[in-house]
């Protein structure tokens, strides 16, 4: 205090001397501005005006983000710190410039004003802590806050120069108590104070906040610039999205369509040949069924259960394929697809666009184009594989309806034409000739082959179709932004 209190009496003391030559000194006439204070005026001014530029820039050409919620987040979140900062601190710094250049009011009432204008800072310093919070969800990535924390270090370094400057006022205050009811202007006041360095400790203040309110200003544009970017790319991104899930969803129905109809196809021969079957073996065994012995009938009969059991199996075949068909559109379409892993990659990317106020992100920037063809790579690649699996199971349902139209058909027909030969035989013959043949037949193992081929061109094939997706998922991994971007996995990790 002792310091302070030397200051104080000392300019007491020129205030005295001052106030008996006023009236002869041409050094005060009202046209005259102090160097110092001219200076200061002008840093003043240049810090509203870097203040203004920031809201101009916000104003002008921030908009209203709408490829996301959280960009519009963060966009509301910039308005508010910029529109807070341009108010509190340009009010505030206008006022320094108006005491700067001041020749008619008495100091007390602008240095007053002043000290009015400092006051409202603490709230201004709460106000922007809201926007921060915002900042820290809407513009992060990976817990990375570059642009948060370098707001806050914005927030902060103001609120230090202000309380620097709260501190000169203090003093300046405590000399105005002195002169209290001399007839000073401001200028003559600053004129005497300019004495003792407290014009000057204010003039450093102030210009130091020039460069503080130049680095805010670039900031803001710098953010402003990177969230129309981030928009712009986001925008682009989920409408690239967009169209070619559309393309894979047709693709998709195009596939389940003419998968029923393979199967449906394979479906409608085997109905025929089991009808045909049972139609032969009925009117074969109402022919002559006193002369078939127990072997006879047990394989006549393994025909009909063979036939039943197949049945059986298509019909759990059915509802399986179903069910494979639905779970492989609901995976291309909305599941775990690389059409999703995008948007991921999307919103991720988005978010480091927007980290541009420790330095450009290059490899992420360049990497727009690159990025931007990933959804048609994705939507052909699966239009690929949905092409060669509905080719394979168009082959596979042709090999089907052979199998039964072409060779268990005509097999059944020619064992009961070699049984029929029996029937030629003399009386005393024809059970022993129908044991024979009986015991060369294989009604399940060649109904087994049905079955078993059934189940691998469709079943089977079918359940294979999903590791396209992960090999599909693998490559958009290999190509994204992760793997591709360096000098983003160096920020990240």
């Amino acid at each position: 205090m002792a310091p302070v209190t030397v200051q104080v009496l000392s300019a007491f003391v020129v205030l005295l001397t001052l106030g008996s030559s006023v009236h002869c000194n041409p050094f005060f006439g009202n046209n005259y501005v102090l160097p110092q204070g001219a200076r200061l005026a002008g840093a003043a001014n240049t810090v509203v005006r870097n203040l203004d530029a920031a809201q101009t820039q916000v104003r002008l050409s921030l908009g209203n983000p709408t490829a996301s919620e959280l960009l519009r987040a963060g966009a509301t979140a910039l308005r508010d710190y910029v529109g807070n900062t341009t108010l509190v601190m340009g009010q505030m710094f206008r006022e320094v410039a108006q005491v700067a250049v001041d020749r008619s009011t008495a100091p007390a009432v602008v240095f007053t004003r002043l000290s009015l204008a400092v006051q409202g800072v603490s709230e201004w310093n709460r106000n922007l802590s809201q926007s921060l919070d915002v900042f820290k969800v809407a513009f992060n990535y990976d817990e990375n806050s570059n642009t948060a924390s370098y707001m806050e270090h914005l927030r902060n370094s103001f609120y230090k120069n202000v309380q620097e400057l709260s501190g000169v006022l203090q003093r300046l205050g405590d000399a105005i108590l002195v002169v209290a009811g001399q007839p000073l202007n401001t200028q003559q006041f600053l004129q005497v104070v300019s004495a003792n360095g407290t014009l000057q400790q204010l003039l450093d203040v102030v210009e130091a906040t020039v460069h503080l309110s130049g680095d805010y200003s670039s900031s803001v544009g710098k953010l402003v610039a990177a969230v129309r970017a981030a928009n712009d790319f986001q925008t682009r991104s989920y409408s690239l999205l967009r169209t070619n899930q559309a393309s894979i969803n047709t693709n998709v129905d195009r596939y389940s369509t003419a998968s029923n109809a393979s199967f449906y196809r394979f479906l409608t021969a085997a109905d025929s040949l089991f009808t045909h079957l049972k139609d032969t073996n009925e009117s074969f065994v109402f022919r002559w069924p006193l002369l078939f012995s127990p072997a006879v009938q047990d394989k006549l009969n393994l025909l009909n259960h063979s036939i039943d059991h197949l049945t059986w199996n298509l019909m759990q075949r059915t509802v399986k394929v179903a069910q494979n068909l639905q779970r492989t559109s609901a995976l291309f379409k909305e599941g775990n697809n690389p059409l999703n892993y995008l948007r991921e990659e999307t919103d991720l990317f988005a978010r480091v666009m927007l980290d541009v106020l420790h330095g450009e992100n290059y490899c992420a920037t360049g990497f727009v184009t690159t990025f931007n063809t990933l959804p048609q790579q994705v939507a052909t690649l699966l239009a690929g594989c949905l092409n060669d699996q509905t080719t394979l199971e168009n082959q596979g349902a042709g090999q089907l309806v052979t199998l039964a139209n072409s060779f268990l058909r005509p097999y059944v027909t020619v064992i009961y034409g070699r049984l029929n030969i029996c029937f030629q035989q003399p009386f005393d013959k024809m059970t022993e000739c129908l044991d024979n043949i009986v015991a060369t037949i294989d009604f399940r193992g060649k109904f087994f082959l049905l079955d078993l081929a059934s189940q691998l061109f469709f079943e089977q094939v079918q359940e294979e179709l999903p590791t396209c997706n992960d090999r599909v998922l693998e490559f958009v991994r290999n190509s994204g932004l992760r793997e591709s971007c360096q000098i983003y996995n160096a920020v990240a990790t």
